[in-house]
């Protein structure tokens, strides 16, 4: 559901595109708060023709080969919309590793959870220093109808890296007291 989503969404904003630019669009724009795998684009694209969400006509660009170019159809445009409400509705839904060696912590080791705490923490530095760049980076490329929002989304990944790297600070001085 959400990749057909994400796919009938780029198609929306940006018109006919084949799968390839839709796979380098997910990429560059998606990957860093959705997490998709790349590889289901074309199953999705598929799923969505069957469904009759999006068409698909061949385009051939001199001696290159040929091309699948797909649109969104009308039925497609009213799929997203659905989908895009069932979205809204969903509920935030954390399940965080950690957590349940936390629960059990007495059965743990304390040094052995101390480097648990360490690697995790160094886990998260790294992704947030990665996510700040991606973002940077991003925003330069992003077109501007979607620059605004993606900003917030970077901003809220951000936040929640942000928490977790607080949460596991204090983890961490808790084990060394």
């Amino acid at each position: 559901m959400k990749v057909q989503f994400y796919i009938l969404g780029l198609l929306m904003r940006y018109g006919p595109q084949h799968g390839y630019r839709l796979k380098q669009t997910v990429e560059e724009e998606i990957s860093d708060f959705a997490q998709i795998k790349l590889p289901t684009i074309y199953y999705h694209l598929e799923r969505l023709k069957e469904s009759g969400y999006v068409s698909a006509t061949s385009d051939k660009d001199g001696n290159r080969p040929e091309k699948t170019v797909f649109s969104i159809t009308e039925d497609g445009e009213k799929y997203f919309y659905l989908l895009l409400k069932k979205i809204q509705r969903e509920e935030l839904s954390l399940e965080l590793p950690l957590d349940g060696a936390m629960f059990f912590r007495e059965r743990i080791d304390k040094n052995e959870f101390s480097v648990t705490i360490k690697k995790a923490k160094l886990t998260i530095e790294s992704k947030l220093e990665n996510l700040i760049a991606r973002r940077d980076s991003t925003l330069q490329v992003i077109p501007d109808i979607g620059k605004s929002n993606a900003q917030a989304i970077f901003n809220h990944h951000i936040y929640h890296l942000q928490a977790e790297l607080e949460w596991l600070k204090e983890q961490e001085k808790e084990l060394r007291d």
